[in-house]
């Protein structure tokens, strides 16, 4: 069986490696231009010829959606699960008090040790912030489920088309010619439509509600935590996992 001391010096790799990897999933989203949309972009000319066909393939671009929200929360709250799991198994194991975390009326977590849910409080709290900073999709957008690109992926119901333009030159006369003078005309430019900028943007963003949701839990959890402690009884377990349950809980908004 793993002693204390064994925990102890082992807690210290994947505690380190979840609190550098929550700074790191922060940065990341709040760079989500990079991380997160992508889109694909074609021109489709006017006229059917071989030198609009070949403006058409230059005109061609695709970025793909690097990663979506889901999918680095699960990276990161992986990481989170090892270290918590090694901070239960400390604490339980040293614990003087244990109390049951509630959900909806049922037992979420079973026998808290009372140092575990000190510590789990302030750890529910950075998830939050990290939660907190996710980015959501364009509000003033109209987006659906991209599932032909990816999970969790998102694509505008309608592509953006804009016209691409090309400047002509045209005479004016602004003299008519004469028995004594020729006609005076002058060169004038105007724009003229050529063809069709197509753009399609993806994100692999959340949504606003997603987001909201999953704050919603995790203020809840927070309370039912707190609520925990002061229930807090004596408790023989010593060894257990309790980090899965957590990320299955907090994640469950970001697959709708």
């Amino acid at each position: 069986m793993t002693k204390l001391h064994e925990l102890l010096a082992a807690e210290k790799t994947p505690t380190a490696a979840w609190n550098t990897l929550q700074e790191d999933t922060i940065k990341k989203f709040k760079n989500p231009d990079h991380f997160f949309h992508g889109y694909s972009k074609s021109l489709t000319m006017i006229e059917d010829t071989a030198a609009n066909h070949a403006e058409e393939d230059k005109a061609r671009e695709d970025k793909p959606v690097p990663t979506t929200v889901y999918d680095t929360l699960e990276y990161a709250l992986g990481i989170f699960t090892k270290a918590e799991d090694m901070q239960y198994q400390k604490n339980a194991t040293n614990r003087v008090a244990v109390g049951n975390v509630m959900w909806d009326g049922t037992v979420l977590l079973e026998g808290m040790p009372i140092d575990e849910l000190l510590g789990l409080e302030a750890r529910i709290h950075k998830i939050r912030t990290i939660i907190e900073a996710a980015p959501t999709l364009d509000a003033t957008k109209h987006w659906q489920r991209a599932d032909h690109i990816g999970h969790h992926v998102w694509e505008l119901e309608a592509a953006e088309k804009t016209t691409k333009t090309e400047k002509t030159v045209f005479p004016i006369v602004m003299a008519p010619a004469t028995d004594k003078h020729p006609a005076q005309v002058q060169a004038a430019t105007r724009d003229s439509v050529v063809g069709t900028f197509v753009t399609m943007k993806r994100s692999g963003a959340c949504t606003a509600v997603q987001k909201s949701d999953a704050l919603v839990r995790i203020d809840q959890l927070l309370i039912e935590i707190k609520q925990a402690r002061m229930r807090a009884n004596e408790t023989v377990a010593v060894d257990g996992k309790i980090a899965d349950r957590l990320v299955k809980l907090i994640l469950e908004p970001f697959k709708n």
